[in-house]
């Protein structure tokens, strides 16, 4: 009978080991992916600032044209 607990007992520890390495593996790829997001957004949030410039450039302008037309 302790044999039979002993056996039970080394399983679950093996299941969670095997369940904490899963679990590192996924927390790793999460935190991969969550840097890139993060990238991609500051890169997004600077083309958007970007564009906001270009267009009120380009709207300074046409009003500079019109005030002289």
């Amino acid at each position: 009978m302790a044999e039979n607990l002993i056996q039970a007992l080394e399983t679950k520890v093996t299941d969670l080991i095997e369940l904490s390495r899963e679990l590192n593996r996924e927390n790793r790829a999460l935190k991969l992916r969550t840097a890139e997001l993060q990238k991609e957004r500051r890169e997004l949030l600077e083309r958007q600032r970007q564009a906001s410039e270009h267009v009120e450039t380009s709207l300074a302008r046409l009003r500079s044209l019109d005030g002289t037309a």
